[in-house]
């Protein structure tokens, strides 16, 4: 027999990305406020979010190495648990339970948390192998839509969306993302007035085009020599390694900018930094934008699309800098290093993004399917 408040998650991997990050405080908000969660996931190839997995979470695990060998996994797991509602966190795995619904009849919902501005995301499927570009990217397009509803991380992505397939106009809402638990309690237990920043501005993500870290490789070197103590430290792994090494010396900062790799335990480098920087050509919902006002470290950020419009507050939390201008992100930069921000007002644009807060957005829509 199915509780009628039960939910199946469903994820490509648990690996150190946003949107895994989201996906775990989402169903570890939902366990504790009553909700049957199973969290089901391709593999534990990389499994660095794993540890923040409530022990409440039924956790599944279907041994395949991609979603397009996952359809026998999924339909014995449809067959054996009978699942009312799926809340995916991936596009292909979100089409291929449109795909299996449709063929074999089934009667669950599907609701889709879109993890990127889309628009931009086909952008991007155009640019890389035939597989992606051919098959992944058509079949997202012609298949996606038909999710029966669709949550976007921002306002900015949901008329994106809308743009994209006018038949969500009804079917898609705006759920903000959530402040990572475990950084929130941090957060609610240390008194980040105390802590003393370090001489470094920060840079998190993936090292590949999307961050776009190049750019603050370069306003970093504008303003360099104006603060001979100040370093670069850059958190995350991607093909784009050795390239932005090369820019850095380049612009001849190499000794001042360190590429630290991905980092499970990335409090320290938030608590410390004068600011995190972000330069990405788009985003979904930047997540970490979020932990960085909440652990007390103010943001500069292009205006790119989409969230940051949306989060940064003029300096209350931060400045928003014009969508790759490099002249503007030193201008911000140079302003952010003699800035005085208050903690308690920087927090206080940030009060809608607690767990709690977001979970009661979740429930709501999860109910209206049941």
């Amino acid at each position: 027999m199915v509780s009628k408040k039960q939910v199946t998650i469903v994820i490509n991997t648990l690996s150190g990305g946003g949107a895994q990050r989201v996906c775990i405080n989402v169903a570890n908000g939902l366990i504790n406020v009553g909700w049957q969660v199973d969290l089901v996931v391709l593999n534990y190839n990389n499994e660095a979010f794993l540890r923040h997995v409530s022990k409440k979470i039924n956790l599944i695990q279907l041994n395949v190495n991609h979603t397009r060998y996952a359809s026998y996994s999924l339909l014995k797991y449809v067959y054996q648990k009978k699942p009312n509602v799926f809340l995916v966190f991936n596009y292909e795995l979100t089409v291929l339970l449109i795909l299996l619904r449709s063929l074999l009849k089934f009667k669950y919902k599907i609701i889709s948390r879109n993890i990127n501005t889309l628009s931009k995301k086909y952008e991007e499927f155009k640019q890389q192998n035939f597989w992606v570009k051919n098959v992944v990217g058509t079949l997202i397009n012609n298949f996606y839509y038909k999710a029966d509803h669709v949550i976007n991380q921002c306002y900015a992505m949901h008329e994106d969306i809308i743009k994209l397939y006018p038949k969500l106009k009804n079917n898609s809402s705006v759920i903000y993302n959530p402040i990572t638990n475990y950084i929130l309690d941090y957060a609610n237990s240390h008194d980040l007035n105390q802590i003393k920043k370090k001489n470094y501005l920060l840079c998190v993500g993936r090292l590949e085009k999307q961050k776009a870290f190049h750019y603050a490789i370069e306003g970093f070197a504008g303003i360099a020599q104006k603060f001979p103590n100040l370093r670069l430290k850059i958190l995350g792994e991607g093909s784009l390694k050795q390239e932005l090494e090369q820019t850095s010396k380049d612009y001849s900062i190499a000794d001042r900018v360190d590429f630290e790799g991905f980092q499970k335990d990335i409090i320290p480098y938030y608590l410390y930094a004068k600011a995190t920087v972000l330069t990405s050509l788009n985003e979904g919902f930047p997540n970490v934008l979020i932990e960085s006002i909440i652990l007390g470290t103010p943001v500069v950020s292009f205006d790119c699309p989409s969230g940051p419009e949306e989060l940064i507050k003029e300096g209350i939390n931060g400045y928003l800098v014009k969508y790759k201008n490099v002249d503007d992100l030193k201008k911000k930069l140079l302003t952010i290093m003699t800035s005085q921000f208050s903690i308690d007002k920087m927090n206080l644009t940030i009060k809608k993004h607690e767990l709690n807060e977001v979970v009661k957005y979740y429930e709501k829509l999860l109910n209206s399917f049941l």
